[in-house]
This record gives C-alpha cells, structure tokens and sequence, in this order.
C-alpha cells in the first residue's frame, strides 16, 4: 500500500476514496432503494388493477411508520426511505 502526500495530486487510476460520511449516505441511499423496490413489489402484487402513485405513496407512509414503531430499520434508513420516497412520489 502507497502513502501519499496530501500535496501530492491523485493520478487518475487511483481516484480518491471517499469520505467515510459519503460511504455512509450511499450505504443509506443503497438500502432505501431496495426497502422501496420490496415494497413496489409487494404493492404490484397485492393491487394490480387501479396501482397510482398515490396508493404507493401511501402503502410507504404505512410501511416507514410501521418500521419506526417497530424499531425494524434504523431511523436513519427510514429517513433515507421518506427522502427517496419525497423525491420519487411526490
């Protein structure tokens, strides 16, 4: 493994790692992402005459309360969840 000086330019075959923090959020965003495709598929299968966005926007609002009440996911994937599902359903 190679030290190098943070005055030193990274070559572009070894881009910098990113920040914990960054690895993190992605983790998060990974997990709500398949969270949200388990439910879809569950919603596709339960209902599949009259499926709106709006039905699916409410069987996550049921689901993400159900989880905190729970404690089934951690509150930082239910936050990862309710964005992913803000920026997709509404």
């Amino acid at each position: 493994m190679t030290v190098q000086n943070p005055t030193t330019p990274q070559s572009p075959a070894s881009p910098a790692s990113p920040a914990p923090t960054d690895i993190e959020a992605l983790q998060l965003r990974v997990t709500a992402l398949e969270e949200f495709f388990v439910q879809f598929v569950t919603v596709l299968e339960c209902e599949r005459r009259g499926f709106t966005a709006e039905r699916m926007n409410a069987w996550l609002d049921m689901c993400t309360a159900r989880m905190q009440m729970t404690g089934s996911a951690k509150p930082q994937e239910i936050r990862a969840l309710r964005n992913l599902q803000a920026k997709v359903l509404m």
